[in-house]
């Protein structure tokens, strides 16, 4: 046992023991004296003032009593604490979830900011222990980061807790605890001193949210979760899906689909809301099922024009980041597209289906003739002297720096490999496309992504030029039987999409977790995000976006106070003697203010038994 203030204490004693020996010595002695008459009283006053007050102590079981009393206050004053035995040198890690869920409100308190006072307190203690600790203090957001590595300074320390700020992105406990393991060295050498050699020492400040298994694995290292969930903050609805879809027949006519989650013990039902801009231009109630954790809702409205809407859940619960959503919807103006052929003879099927994707007719022009403006230029079968400077598709076409025709068309040939999870060739079966190859790729040139190859080398690549994006396959529709499977059609919806955002009718959704592609001034492709708060956001192009939490587990607000990190197992958040959770000590100051609480009682009863005998 050590004690924090023992100087303190050693006042507080010197003070109170003073004081009662001094009463004592003050204390008036009188003996019983037996008077015959009330006249006689008089003499036993001035007997009573002649008293001299200074005594000779005479040691009694009431004067033990109070001093006891007395040293147990100070005791309590002297900050008695049982130390864990943690050495100097001992490597502890603070990690500090940041994640949106941490933003929950209860009793007006959210959760980081009590893990961030758990945190300091800890911090104080540990310094306050007369050891030398060396403290990390590590983020775990969505990008977990080391705010500081092994201080051995106070200030540092209590600053880079105090420091951290709240964020509406998803949680990353797991990967902090792999950043972890990146500071603690392979192996120790001889030379070490023992701390050095003791496994590091982590403090995991979480509602716990997300951790399946119950467990975290660590290399070097155990610890602790030390729960920090707030009263009151349970109560949650939040949205955690959003699209929007115009309709390809009707344009002007707009879906929202809204899917909405709550929380264990959240309301069952609510009330969605969707404004453009400051208006409110659509409502609905919303009621969740018995059992089910999770609703849904469609809006159908007509919108004229692009729009930035945002749909909101009416009312205030524990987290407000999940309450608000944007999805950003296009245009219902029809793409324009040309299709440049020889002759103007482009493939019928090719233009059917084009037709279906741009909601509207499709200009056929043959080589040589001006493009005009369109949205998008389909190459079929057409050399080209240069890339456009609008996005487009070539089916067999030629670009000089960017492909040459062979002498001789290749044999039949099918894809081997081709990037299954990019957003152009999902869901298009290409594995299972027979064709004829007219042409050759460079693929060396700046700008260019091969997304699918066969023995010959790339058959279909992706060129990016001034920031404008171009598709070209090596062989010509008519020399592949592509055009007649369903994974064609899927495919250049994909492609128009890709090269033209929001072509299909679809709206923009953006997380706070994306990471959005843009070119500057110089065409050269850079990117944004992620986002660390929701809200609208201006790119640096120009585009104005609304960016989401729409996360399942953060908005489920689910917690848990028992994790296992690396070899040691939980206790719980007051526990204070796990070594590995890591209460560096725990304070005994209560068991002092209570003993000597109950001897006062003591005192007490005994002085009532005695009166009551006087008294009889």
């Amino acid at each position: 046992m050590t004690f924090l203030a023992p100087i303190a204490g050693l006042i507080a004693g010197a003070i109170g023991s003073g004081l009662v020996l001094l009463m004592y010595m003050l204390k008036l002695r009188r003996r019983p004296v037996l008077v015959s008459s009330t006249m006689l009283w008089k003499r036993a006053v001035r007997d009573l003032e002649g008293n001299i007050p200074w005594q000779r102590l005479s040691p009694t079981m009431l004067l033990f009593l109070h001093l006891l009393i007395v040293l147990l206050l100070a005791f309590a004053i002297a900050r008695p604490v049982a130390d864990t035995g943690l050495g100097n040198g001992q490597r502890v890690a603070i990690v500090i979830d940041t994640s949106a869920s941490m933003n929950a409100i209860g009793n007006d308190r959210s959760a980081l900011a009590m893990a961030q006072r758990e945190a300091s307190d800890r911090v104080r203690t540990l310094f306050d222990s007369g050891r030398s600790p060396r403290v990390s203090v590590v983020e775990a957001g969505l990008e977990p980061r080391v705010v500081l590595r092994d201080s051995s300074e106070r200030g540092r320390v209590l600053g880079a807790i105090e420091g951290l700020e709240p964020s509406d992105q998803a949680g990353g406990l797991i990967e902090a605890i792999g950043l972890l393991e990146g500071l603690i060295p392979e192996s120790v050498d001889e030379d070490a001193t023992v701390s050095e050699q003791e496994p590091m020492r982590v403090w995991l400040l979480s509602d716990g949210d997300a951790i399946e298994g119950g467990s975290i694995p660590m290399r070097g290292g155990n610890g602790q979760l030390i729960p920090v969930v707030t009263e009151g903050r349970r109560s949650n609805l939040g949205i955690v899906a959003l699209s929007a879809q115009r309709d390809r027949v009707e344009t002007e006519l707009c879906r929202v689909f809204v899917r909405v989650r709550r929380s264990a013990s959240g309301p069952a039902a609510g009330v969605l809301r969707v404004f453009d801009g400051d208006e409110l231009i659509e409502s609905a109630p919303i009621a969740f099922e018995q059992g089910l954790d999770s609703t849904t809702h469609t809006f159908e409205m007509r919108l004229m024009r692009s729009a930035l809407l945002r749909v909101q859940l009416a009312g205030e619960d524990a987290l407000s980041s999940d309450d608000r959503a944007w999805v950003g919807v296009t245009s219902p103006d029809p793409i324009r597209v040309t299709v440049v052929a020889p002759q103007a003879n482009a493939d019928p099927l090719l233009i059917d289906y084009l037709e279906v994707i741009a909601r509207a007719p499709v200009r056929v022009i043959a080589d040589g003739e001006a493009i005009g403006n369109p949205d998008l230029v389909v190459f079929d079968r057409v050399d080209v002297r240069s890339l456009p400077p609008i996005p487009s598709i070539g089916f067999g076409s030629a670009t000089p720096g960017l492909s040459v025709r062979l002498a001789q068309p290749s044999g039949i040939r099918r894809a081997l490999s081709w990037e299954r999870d990019d957003p152009i060739l999902r869901d298009t079966g290409i594995g299972s496309v027979s064709y004829v190859s007219t042409l050759r790729f460079d693929e060396s040139g700046a700008g260019v992504r091969v997304l699918a190859r066969d023995q010959d080398g790339a058959v279909l690549i992706e060129a990016v030029e001034a920031g404008i994006r171009h598709v070209r396959a090596s062989f010509a529709l008519h020399d592949s039987d592509w055009a007649v499977q369903v994974g064609f059609t899927v495919l250049l919806a994909q492609l128009c999409e890709k090269l033209l955002p929001g072509a299909g009718g679809s709206g923009d959704v953006f997380r706070t977790s994306d990471v959005i592609a843009y070119r500057d001034e110089q065409g050269i492709e850079r990117v944004v995000g992620p986002f660390r708060r929701i809200g609208v956001q201006t790119l640096p192009d120009g585009r104005t976006i609304g960016v989401s939490l729409l996360d399942e587990d953060e908005s489920a607000l689910r917690s848990t106070d028992q994790i296992r990190i690396g070899s040691a197992t939980n206790g719980t958040a007051g526990s204070g003697s796990d070594l590995a959770g890591g209460r560096v000590r725990t304070d005994l100051w209560r068991w002092f203010v209570g003993a000597a609480i109950a001897l006062l009682m003591v005192e007490w009863l005994l002085y009532l038994q005695r009166v009551r005998i006087a008294t009889d």
